[in-house]
Parts: structure tokens; sequence; C-alpha cells
């Protein structure tokens, strides 16, 4: 059985991924496809709210490991597109 990182190991795992330029393009991509600014909410179907807010939780979740704030990455993203 593999050995379980601790916490702060995991932390700096994270942070070694999102904080190369390949991770920060992820990083802005996942956070623009995943409801980060924009609404989650779609009326009359709680279902697909509760998947969107799903994933939504995700992003803030690596944002919060990687100790970054929500706002710095919408700046990042304002006017991005991908194709």
């Amino acid at each position: 059985m593999a050995k379980k990182p601790k916490l702060n190991e995991l932390h700096d795992s994270y942070r070694a991924v999102f904080n190369t330029k390949d991770g920060e393009r992820v990083l802005e991509h996942l956070s623009k496809v995943c409801f980060l600014d924009v609404t989650s909410f779609t009326p009359g179907d709680p279902h697909s709210t509760s998947f969107k807010e799903g994933q939504r939780s995700i992003v803030l979740q690596i944002l919060k490991f990687i100790e970054r704030d929500p706002k710095e990455i919408l700046r990042l993203v304002a006017g991005e597109t991908y194709e």
C-alpha cells in the first residue's frame, strides 16, 4: 500500500503542478469551464445546478491548496479564449 502524503507535502505537490506555465494555463481553463466566473445555478434543474457546483468546488479547492485568490485567477482569464 502506498504511503499517504502528509498534508503539507500534498500542498507542495499542488503548487509544483499549478505554479508552472502549463499549470497556470490548465487552471485558467478549469476556472472558465467550471463556473468560477459565472453562476452555476440552472433554473428548474437542481441536479444540473448540483453538478456544476461540484465542478466549481474542485477549482476552489485547488486554489485554496495553492493559496491563490479566485479573483486573481479571474483577472487572468478575463478576455481569454480557448480553441
